[in-house]
C-alpha cells in the first residue's frame, strides 16, 4: 500500500513520543516534573497525592495508546521548512496532550464507559479526579513551549495566540454538538452547512494547531500558516467522518467505544444524519429521530437506525465529501511546497486517514 511508508514513519515517530510523554507524565519522576512545572516554593508538595490524581490517571490513558497522529503531523510540517523535527520533538508532544485532555472530558459529556477498550477515566478514578485532569492538561504541555530556548520570543507568542484561537473554536464546536445530541435544537433544522462549521470548530481545531504548530516552528509565513491551519483542520474533520462511517458497522472503532451505533446511543448528529433527515421520507425521519432522542443502547434499535442511514446512502454520500474535502485542500498545499520526503509522507497521511478501518 502507498500508505505503508507513513505507518512506519508513524509507528517511529509515535514510539519517540510515547518515551517523552512517559518522562513528563508517569510516576517515575513526579518530584522532578512538578519542580519543573512550578519551582519550589516554601511548603513541600504532597507527591503521593499529585501522583494518584495527576500522574497515574492521566499515564493510565496515554498507555493505553493512540495513533499519535497530532504530534506525527507536527514533525512532518516541520520537515517540509527543510528542518529536523527531532530538534523539535518536545513541543510536538503539545497537541497530543490537548487531544487527550479532550477525550477525558468528552467522555464525561458523552456518558461514555470504554476509551480504547478499558474504563473511561472517569469511571476508575471518579468524575471529581478526571474534570480536574482535563483542566490541568490543557494547560500543563504549554510550560515547555514558554521555557524552551529552542524559539524565539515571536514564535511563543504567535503559538499562544493560534493556540487561544484554536480552543476557542474546540469550545464553541463542542457546545454545538452538545446542544444537537441534547436536541436543545430542532434536528430538522440542522444543516449540512451547520454541520460543516461544527466538525472544523470542534475536530478540526487541534490537528489544525498541530499543523500550524509544525508551521511556525519551521518559520513558515502568515499564509502558509493559514493554509496548514486549514489542511490540519480539513484532515481532522475527515478524520471524523470516518469515525462516524466505522462507527455503524463492526469495527475496531466501534469496539473500542462501546460497540456498533455507539453514536446512535449518544444521540450524536452526525453528517450522515444530517444527509438521511434530508433524504428519508416522513417514517423514516421520524423513526431516526425517535430512535436517536431516546439514547437507548438497545443492539436492535441501533441497527434499525444504522439501517435507516444506509438505506438512503448517506455512507456513501459523506465518503464522497470526505474525499472532495481532503483533495481540495491537498491541490493547495502540494502547489506551496517542493517536493521532499516529508511532503510524500504527508501526502501518504491522507490517504491513510481516508482508507483506514480501525
Amino acid at each position: 500500500m502507498a500508505e505503508d511508508n507513513f505507518v512506519s514513519y508513524m509507528k517511529e515517530q509515535g514510539s519517540r513520543v510515547n518515551k517523552l510523554l512517559e518522562e513528563v507524565l508517569s510516576d517515575k519522576n513526579v518530584d522532578q516534573n512538578i519542580e519543573k512545572l512550578l519551582g519550589r516554593g516554601g511548603y513541600d508538595y504532597d507527591t503521593d497525592a499529585i501522583e494518584k490524581s495527576v500522574m497515574d490517571p492521566a499515564w493510565y490513558l496515554i498507555s493505553q495508546g493512540g495513533k499519535r497522529l497530532r504530534p506525527v503531523f507536527t514533525s512532518l510540517v516541520i520537515s517540509l521548512f527543510k528542518k529536523n523535527p527531532d530538534d523539535y520533538i518536545e513541543f510536538s508532544i503539545i497537541p497530543e496532550v490537548l487531544h487527550t485532555a479532550t477525550l477525558i472530558h468528552d467522555d464525561i459529556e458523552d456518558r461514555s464507559v470504554k476509551r480504547r477498550n478499558v474504563d473511561c477515566v472517569h469511571i476508575k478514578y471518579g468524575l471529581d479526579i478526571a474534570l480536574n485532569l482535563g483542566d490541568f492538561m490543557f494547560y500543563f504541555p504549554m510550560k515547555a513551549l514558554i521555557d524552551s530556548s529552542k524559539l524565539e520570543n515571536e514564535q511563543k507568542i504567535k503559538i499562544m495566540q493560534l493556540y487561544i484561537e484554536d480552543m476557542l473554536k474546540l469550545g464553541i464546536g463542542q457546545g454545538v454538538d452538545l446542544a444537537w445530541h441534547n436536541f436543545l435544537i430542532n434536528p430538522n433544522n440542522i444543516s449540512e452547512e451547520n454541520y460543516m462549521r461544527m466538525a472544523f470548530d470542534k475536530t478540526g481545531a487541534l490537528l489544525g494547531f498541530a499543523a500550524e504548530l509544525g508551521a511556525v516552528i519551521g518559520g513558515a509565513t502568515d499564509r502558509q500558516i493559514k493554509l496548514l491551519g486549514k489542511f490540519g483542520a480539513t484532515v481532522g474533520v475527515v478524520f471524523q467522518i470516518k469515525d462516524d462511517l466505522l462507527n455503524i458497522e463492526k469495527s475496531n472503532v466501534s469496539e473500542s467505544k462501546g460497540g456498533v451505533g455507539d453514536d446512535i446511543t449518544e444521540g450524536k448528529i452526525t453528517l450522515l444524519v444530517t444527509h438521511a433527515i434530508k433524504e428519508a421520507d416522513e417514517k423514516d425521519r421520524s423513526r431516526l429521530l425517535e430512535i436517536l432522542k431516546s439514547h437507548s443502547s438497545d443492539p436492535k434499535l441501533k441497527e434499525e437506525a444504522s439501517n435507516i442511514l444506509i438505506k438512503y446512502n448517506s455512507d456513501g454520500y459523506v465518503e464522497k465529501i470526505a474525499d472532495s474535502l481532503i483533495n481540495d485542500v491537498w491541490n493547495e498545499v502540494d502547489k506551496e511546497f517542493p517536493d521532499s520526503h516529508g511532503k510524500e509522507l504527508i501526502k501518504q497521511m491522507v490517504g491513510f486517514v481516508l482508507n483506514r478501518n480501525f
